[in-house]
């Protein structure tokens, strides 16, 4: 107790030791405030990441080679082996205390070729072409005819573009598609336009379209489901255009990011990202970005220009000519329009939402569209599935059309399957029961090609029999690939992974042993990744997080030691001989020590518990009702458009004790060194 209360009186007395307890009280209130916003940002992203699919847990097969995701890296999805027997572990499941949903899924990447400018003005022509006769339809398809011959004249010119499409034909195509597009410049040709326009147009979709090239790619990551329960089972998701496809129907929503970035006129999209980027503060005074995005808008005019029709043309000119104040050429008007800067752009950008996106193709899908997607077999053929786009959606309050899981596409997991071309296993013992009823003792078709368009093989048919009847067998006509399904269909036999959702009051651990006990108990293959493992790339942004704040905290320990060591150096000089005294009348070196290191001690303590206590009050001054987060890009870290920091007891302790070791550590030098002034030196030196 002596020693501790002489360590206290040389605290007192010497103010410039108080210079560590101000570092250990900075350090300990800057690492109190990071401790919490990084905890912040983990309970937000988990609680994104839940409640946008993830689960509390993803239910795998533990046979399998790799562990589900949900969210996919570059890399691609991990080889998983079906759930044996979905729907009865889904039962088992959902009666165990604390789970409330059972969700299958499964996800992967598939593309879509957006339709050429050519695709669109047929596809116009056709509608024209549907409706019911009257003059007013006869002169718009007379219109719209002689709009569509100019434009093939102009196919014809373009040598290059023709060459590039020719490349991916074998000879006898590039022959008749050639062929096909001499017949289209003939009068002949058009006269049957006239007479019959939808099997022209037909003509013209098969051997014309393509010379223009096949559009662009888009790639989407998609989330196959039982897309009603998905729905229901997290809060986050929120239709905004269309519907769901009702129960047992094929599907496809797109994620309303996905909608606007990719399937809308890049012109449109560019002056969004532009409107954006100016509500988050930015100019074309100041930004450079902002000139380019502006630029590009002009750069896509051509491809604007080619993808309107006659009376859009017209009808844009017109709305341009009242809005600039004088009449001109369509492409000269739209250039103008176009030139941007801070005194125009608002007032621009809202005349082109009101005045012009009505006469323009906004969108190259909308909600009753059919998409064909692309995706690789097992066999690593590529497959084409059509499915109709039912709407879009969003997960609200997660960053708005720039959120990553707002770029999602969800379909049904029939559709999912036929994507990879993967039989379930019903569907399997089916094809071998026919098999052998058939008395064929080859093997099955191998799996990479199940779920592929039949092949129709044409053979002569056998005489007839004497005295057979003559009328032909009738066939029931099915659809390659149906539209509709069973909800055996959708949950037998072929479910990779299973989002597990927690009921808000369970306890995450305890549910998990519980379903570790089922799967023992009734020696199913059954394992569970948590959200952090399951959320890809999107949770390793919280291991980032955690990273950073250790690395920080490692250079500002070393900021303190460095400091403080210097400073008590300089301390313990200047104490040479009072130490010396009290060494000549009985004090050992030992205890000479422990008071210098007490010292540190005491100034470590003060300054570590008074910069936790800081860093605890800024919090609740500061950020006590949360942060508000205007940039979408980091909406689905903070877990929406409030961040609310998360400090902890065990934060607390550990942020106090983390200080408090690294100023005793820095007080071990000074203490030893000084400690180790023999008595005579020492008084010498006080009596010089």
């Amino acid at each position: 107790m002596t020693l501790l209360s002489f360590a206290l009186q040389s605290v007192l007395a010497r103010p410039r030791s108080w210079v560590v307890a101000l570092l250990a009280a900075g350090s300990a209130a800057l690492l109190t405030v990071g401790a919490a916003l990084v905890e912040g940002v983990s309970e937000g992203t988990r609680r994104s990441l839940i409640e946008s699919g993830t689960g509390h847990f993803q239910l795998y097969n533990s046979s399998s080679a790799g562990q589900p995701v949900v969210v996919m890296d570059s890399g691609g999805a991990l080889e998983l082996q079906p759930l044996p027997d979905f729907p009865a572990i889904e039962a088992r499941l959902k009666a165990l205390e604390g789970v409330r949903e059972v969700v299958p899924m499964e996800v992967g990447f598939t593309w879509v070729v957006r339709g050429n400018y050519l695709d669109e003005k047929l596809a116009t022509v056709r509608r024209v072409a549907r409706e019911p006769a009257s003059e007013a339809r006869d002169a718009r398809l007379a219109r719209l005819g002689e709009d569509l011959e100019r434009t093939l004249r102009e196919v014809a010119r373009d040598d290059a573009r023709r060459a590039e499409a020719f490349a991916f034909l074998d000879a006898e195509e590039a022959r008749e598609d050639r062929s096909a597009m001499e017949a289209v410049g003939t009068p002949e040709f058009w006269e049957r336009f006239r007479a019959n326009p939808l099997d022209t147009l037909e003509y013209l979709e098969n051997r014309v379209a393509r010379q223009v090239g096949e559009g662009q790619t888009i790639d989407i990551e998609y989330l196959g489901s039982d897309l009603e329960q998905f729905a229901r089972a997290f809060p986050r998701f929120e239709l905004v255009t269309g519907s769901i496809p009702p129960p047992g129907q094929r599907g496809l929503l797109l994620g309303h990011g996905l909608y606007e970035q990719g399937f809308k006129l890049p012109v449109a999209a560019l002056l969004d990202q532009l409107h954006r980027e100016r509500e988050r503060g930015a100019t074309f005074a100041t930004d450079e970005s902002l000139t380019t995005l502006a630029e590009r808008c002009r750069v896509e005019l051509p491809d604007l220009l080619s993808r309107l029709d006659v009376e859009r043309s017209q009808a844009l000119a017109g709305t341009l000519a009242k809005l600039l104040g004088h009449p001109g050429e369509l492409e000269p008007l739209l250039r103008e329009f176009l030139t941007l800067d801070d005194a125009n752009f608002d007032a621009r950008y809202e005349q082109f939402q009101r005045e012009l996106a009505p006469h323009l193709p906004l969108y190259r899908v909308r909600p009753g569209d059919t998409l064909v997607l692309r995706g690789t077999t097992s066999g690593l053929g590529v497959g084409a599935v059509p499915v109709k786009v039912w709407g879009t959606f969003r997960f609200k309050g997660l960053g708005g059309d720039s959120s990553r899981v707002n770029m999602l596409g969800l379909m049904d997991l029939v559709t999912a399957r036929f994507l990879v071309g993967r039989r379930t296993q019903a569907e399997l013992e089916e094809v071998r029961r026919d098999v052998e009823a058939l008395g064929m003792g080859g093997g099955l078709v191998p799996l990479d090609m199940a779920l592929q368009p039949a092949a129709v093989l044409e053979e002569a048919a056998p005489p007839a029999p004497a005295g057979a009847a003559s009328e032909a067998p009738v066939f029931e006509k099915e659809q390659s690939w149906p539209e509709r399904f069973t909800p055996e269909e959708l949950r037998g036999g072929s479910v990779l992974q299973a989002a597990v959702v927690l009921a808000p009051d369970a306890e995450p651990q305890a549910v998990a042993a519980r379903i570790d006990a089922v799967a023992k108990e009734a020696h199913l293959p059954l394992a569970t990744v948590d959200w952090e493992q399951a959320g890809g790339m999107l949770a390793g942004t919280v291991g980032m997080a955690r990273v950073v704040l250790l690395a920080f905290s490692g250079l500002l320990a070393l900021f303190v030691v460095l400091v403080s060591a210097s400073t008590l150096l300089v301390l313990a000089r200047e104490r040479v001989g009072e130490v010396g005294t009290l060494r000549a009348v009985g004090m050992q070196r030992r205890e000479a020590f422990a008071v210098l290191l007490l010292e540190g001690l005491l100034l470590g303590t003060l300054g570590a518990g008074l910069g936790a206590g800081l860093g605890v009050v800024l919090l609740e001054l500061l950020a006590g009702n949360g942060i508000s987060i205007q940039d979408e890009s980091i909406q689905f870290f903070m877990g929406g458009t409030v961040l609310m920091p998360r400090l902890s007891l065990t934060a607390v302790v550990a942020v106090v004790l983390g200080v408090l070791t690294v100023v005793v550590t820095a007080s071990l030098a000074p203490a030893w060194r000084g400690s180790a002034v023999s008595p005579i030196t020492a008084m010498r030196k006080r009596e010089d």
